[in-house]
């Protein structure tokens, strides 16, 4: 691949330069860089669907061996929103491009070269991912129901900034809140990835590189980890039912255990963290629910202002209209709560999982007589 090196065992992404000299700014438009098909390379530019017909034409040529056939090589392009549903791109090279909610169901991307692309937001249910080139991809968003990544290549990719002419901080490839029902990654590369706040049901992980992967407040349910290697990974949060973990290589992983508690014992607790909060903190005690499973559980209406609720397990709870205002809920997962009406000022929610969550009323916000706002950072 030109441009491609390796330092220090670890891929680094040398862009191509601009044909305009222009470095390493937005996309182009088209006219004047595209002529007739007739270029070996396309560089910084923005893609309509028209050419993408024309281009999918040419590859699929070139990969049944047809005469004139030409194979897709791209960089940095833009090719957000387009749709490529049903196309055979395997073998293409789309290197740094935007693929940002674009359409790619049952899209053949087999062995194709993706370093660093993008697909947040996409829809790549049911895509042919197997052996393609994935480092420092993003996939934040994304559906990838019943998608194929046997084999991928995943790991994270140091980039190489071109202004100022030195490898860049390494990218780990990522899957924020992606939906992984039945999506298959088994054998694949994913060291350091990262899956916070994802949906895997179903997935097919066997015999994976997972080493330093985090699945902070990821959701687990029937995952295949057998085989897997996951030393080193960050499962604080997350919620895993009915996972297969047959030889899987966990040492130093880091795995919540969420500990259940009795409706009766946490109303005592409340009870407790309302004297302390209406005294002033003369009476009573402050609530510390970290690392609570509070699964489902019903605490609607509940006086939870400045409670510590760091890494608790609160998938489908019912918060709505409780008071949370300067709450700590860092790393908490929240998959479907439901917060219509909360107070959220002031909340520290770094690193929860919101996926799915109700907020509809919800006040979030600068918290009055205080400088605490409702912190967001790395949420999703």
């Amino acid at each position: 691949m030109a441009g491609h090196e390796v330092r220090n065992v670890q891929e680094t992404w040398h862009p191509a330069p601009r044909a305009d000299g222009a470095g390493h700014a937005g996309p182009a438009t088209a006219a004047g860089r595209w002529r007739d098909m007739s270029d070996s390379e396309l560089i910084g530019i923005r893609v309509e669907q028209s050419m993408l017909d024309r281009l999918h034409e040419l590859h699929d040529h070139f990969i049944r061996g047809v005469r004139h056939g030409r194979k897709i090589i791209m960089r940095r392009c833009d090719l957000s929103g387009l749709d490529l549903d049903g196309m055979t791109l395997a073998h293409a090279e789309m290197l740094g491009c935007n693929f940002t909610g674009a359409s790619l169901r049952r899209t053949n991307l087999s062995c194709a070269q993706l370093l660093a692309a993008t697909f947040t937001h996409a829809d790549l249910t049911g895509a042919n991912l197997e052996r393609a080139g994935l480092r420092a991809a993003s996939f934040d968003d994304a559906d990838l129901t019943g998608a194929r990544l046997t084999g991928a290549d995943l790991r994270d990719c140091a980039i190489y900034d071109e202004e100022k002419n030195e490898i860049g901080s390494t990218i780990p490839s990522s899957f924020r809140g992606a939906l992984l029902r039945d999506t298959v990654l088994a054998h694949s590369k994913v060291k350091r990835a990262i899956f916070d706040g994802a949906s895997l049901i179903g997935a097919d992980l066997r015999n994976a590189d997972l080493r330093a992967t985090s699945f902070t407040g990821a959701e687990l349910v029937g995952v295949d980890l057998s085989g897997t290697r996951m030393a080193d990974a960050d499962l604080r949060g997350a919620m895993v039912t009915g996972t297969v973990v047959a030889g899987a290589d966990l040492v130093n992983a880091q795995i919540s255990d969420p500990v259940p508690v009795s409706d009766v014992w946490l109303r005592a607790r409340l009870h407790e963290h309302r004297l302390w909060i209406m005294s002033g903190g003369h009476k009573g005690a402050r609530a510390d629910l970290s690392g609570l499973d509070l699964t489902r559980h019903d605490l609607s209406g509940a006086i939870l202002a400045a409670a510590v609720l760091d890494e608790a397990m609160l998938v489908e709870a019912d918060l709505s209209g409780a008071i949370l205002a300067a709450a700590s809920l860092r790393r908490a997962n929240l998959l479907r709560a439901n917060l219509r009406g909360a107070d959220l000022r002031g909340v520290d929610l770094m690193s929860a999982n919101m996926r799915a969550v109700d907020m509809t009323g919800a006040k979030t916000g600068q918290l009055p007589g205080t400088a605490l706002n409702t912190l967001l950072r790395k949420a999703v």
